[in-house]
């Protein structure tokens, strides 16, 4: 059982660092500035975008109950 927990893990471990190589890789290959702003910008907003709604259904939720 531990061995199979431990296999899993270490599989998890290298898809994690495979997939990173492979951001890391395409962020190197970017030649443009701009091009870098703006994935920036984007993973940016989408992040204050699913913070935004989260707020925003918590906030409709406890309108529900009181």
């Amino acid at each position: 059982m531990k061995a199979a927990m431990k296999e899993s893990m270490a599989e998890v471990k290298n898809e994690l660092k495979s997939e990173l190589k492979a951001k890391l890789l395409y962020w190197h290959n970017l030649k443009s500035r701009k091009v870098k702003v703006a994935v920036i910008i984007l993973g940016l907003g989408i992040i204050a975008l699913k913070i935004f709604t989260t707020v925003l259904t918590f906030d409709w939720l406890s309108g529900l109950f009181s």
